[in-house]
């Protein structure tokens, strides 16, 4: 370290440290580089960029709030069972997305003009789409109960354009 050190003060710093908080100030903070390699483990986690994760966490929590004034206007008391469940629901959403992501990524399938025949690759994309889905049509319910009236209208236009899509009656 002294010899650091000498190298160091030979460009004006008194210490390895001075050079540090200079050179990287705020990064320097244990609880940047905790947030960014959370950040980075959830990214290769889950398979998606941190702008969706956060995204996803702002949605549920969303969703989560609403459906806590939606029980209460219905005159409904909130209760810690249903926050367990709700979270055990998230758990396992997230269990699946991980599993489904570390599967697409180490398998390998025939390439067949430029395109790759991975089954988990479209799985995974259409778990995500649909939990995606059910979290957002929960947030249009719950503000439907809250008296928002263009909740109800957009609840009409996705399920006529679902059901549309995929044949269901």
């Amino acid at each position: 370290m002294k010899k650091l050190n000498f190298i160091i003060d030979g460009f004006g710093f008194s210490s390895f440290h001075e050079f540090k908080i200079s050179a990287f100030g705020f990064m320097m903070s244990t609880k940047v580089l905790k947030f960014a390699g959370a950040l980075g483990f959830l990214t290769t986690l889950f398979g998606v960029e941190w702008q969706f994760l956060i995204a996803y966490v702002v949605l549920i929590i969303f969703e989560w709030s609403t459906g806590i004034k939606a029980s209460f206007k219905k005159g409904e008391k909130h209760e810690s069972r249903k926050l367990g469940r709700m979270a055990l629901k998230i758990f396992v959403y997230l269990i699946i997305l991980a599993m489904l992501n570390t599967f697409r990524k180490h398998t390998h399938f025939p390439i067949v003009f430029d395109f790759e025949i991975n089954p988990f690759n479209w799985l995974f994309w259409t778990v995500l789409l649909v939990i995606v889905w059910q979290l957002f049509v929960s947030v249009l319910e719950n503000l439907d109960v809250l008296g928002y009236p263009f909740a109800a209208k957009a609840i009409k236009i996705i399920n006529k354009k679902f059901y549309k899509n995929l044949d269901i009656e």
